[in-house]
C-alpha cells in the first residue's frame, strides 16, 4: 500500500508534485477525478496507484485513503474546495498535508484542532514554497527575544498558475489576522502600507498590509507582542489594491460577478513555463524586542 496520497494530482501543481515524489522515491498514488489524465501522469512518474476522488465528495476520498499514511492535497482554492480533504482525512484518520496560503482556511483548520487531536492525527496546512521560507525567517529572527515585534515582507513575481490566482483573488477579497499588543486584530488588502528596507538589489521598497496565512501560523508557535505582513508594490499595483479588492469583494458576492471572475481566470495560462517558475522571491522578517533587532533575508 502507498504511504501518501497526492489528491488533485493533474492540476499544475499537482504534476509538478508527482513529479517531486517520483524522483524522490515516495511510496505515492495518485488521486483525482480524471482517469484519463492520471493516467497519463502515472506514465511519467513511475505508474503510482491511481485513485479516483472528486472534491465535493467526501466518500469518494475516504475510499481512495484505504491504507494510505498521509494525505496530500493540492486542490484549491481551498476556501472553496479543500473541505473534502479536511473532512476525509479526519474521518480516515490520515495525517493532513496542504500547500494552501490562504488564511481563512487556515482559521477554519485551527478550529477543527480537537477533532484532529481526538483523531489521533497532525493537520499541517501551508507546506509550500512562499510559507515555509517566511517560517523559517520570522523564527530565526526572533529567536532570544521576549514578546518581540515582528514584520515580514514579501517582495514576489507577479506570476502564477491558474490555482495560484484563484488564491491570490480570494487573499485579495478577504479579511486576515494581525497581532497588536499580543492580541489579534483584522486586517484587509492596502489597509495600511510601510517602506521596507529591503536587500539589494531591490533596496527600500513600498509595502502594502497583505493578509497572509503566516498571520494564523506563527502565532501557533510563536509568541508575539504585533506581527504584520506586507507586499511590495509599485504605484499601479498599490492603486490597483486600494480601489480593485472592494470592487472584487462586491463581485464575489454575486453569481454573476463570480463568473466574470472565473472567466478572466480560465483565460490565464494554466501556470508559468520552466523559466517563470526560477522567477525571484525575496522575503524580509524584521524583529524587535525594543532594545535590540534583527533583520533575516531568506531569497
Amino acid at each position: 500500500m502507498p504511504h501518501i496520497l497526492l489528491f488533485g494530482a493533474t492540476g499544475y501543481t499537482g504534476r509538478l508534485t508527482a513529479h517531486a515524489l517520483s524522483r524522490l522515491g515516495a511510496d505515492f498514488a495518485i488521486a483525482g477525478r480524471n482517469e484519463r489524465k492520471l493516467r497519463a501522469l502515472a506514465s511519467e512518474t513511475g505508474d503510482p496507484d491511481i485513485r479516483i476522488a472528486e472534491a465535493g465528495d467526501v466518500e469518494s476520498l475516504v475510499r481512495a485513503l484505504d491504507g494510505v499514511c498521509v494525505l496530500l492535497t493540492v486542490v484549491g482554492p481551498f476556501v472553496d474546495l479543500g473541505q473534502t480533504a479536511v473532512e476525509a482525512a479526519l474521518r480516515a484518520r490520515v495525517h493532513y498535508v496542504d500547500s494552501t496560503g490562504e488564511g481563512e482556511f487556515i482559521s477554519r483548520l485551527i478550529a477543527r484542532r480537537s477533532d484532529a487531536e481526538a483523531a489521533g492525527i497532525a493537520m499541517a496546512p501551508a507546506l509550500a514554497f512562499d510559507e515555509v521560507p517566511a517560517d523559517v525567517a520570522a523564527t530565526l529572527a526572533v529567536n532570544g527575544f521576549e514578546d518581540p515585534e515582528l514584520a515580514l515582507t514579501y517582495a514576489m513575481p507577479s506570476g502564477g498558475s491558474q490555482g495560484t490566482v484563484r488564491s491570490a483573488l480570494g487573499i485579495l477579497t478577504s479579511t486576515g489576522q494581525w497581532i497588536e499588543r499580543g492580541r489579534p486584530v483584522p486586517i484587509r488588502a492596502g489597509d495600511e502600507q510601510r517602506w521596507a528596507p529591503m536587500p539589494p538589489p531591490l533596496g527600500p521598497r513600498l509595502g502594502v498590509a497583505f493578509p497572509l496565512a503566516s498571520g494564523y501560523v506563527l502565532p501557533l508557535h510563536l509568541k508575539l507582542s504585533s506581527f504584520r505582513t506586507y507586499v511590495t508594490t509599485r504605484t499601479p499595483q498599490r492603486i490597483a489594491t486600494r480601489f480593485a479588492a472592494p470592487l472584487l469583494r462586491g463581485m464575489q458576492q454575486t453569481p454573476p460577478g463570480r463568473r466574470l471572475i472565473e472567466g478572466f481566470v480560465a483565460r490565464l495560462p494554466e501556470g508559468p513555463d520552466t523559466e517563470g517558475r526560477r522567477a525571484r522571491w525575496t522575503i524580509l522578517a524584521e524583529a524587535s524586542d525594543g532594545e535590540a533587532f534583527r533583520n533575516v533575508v531568506v531569497s
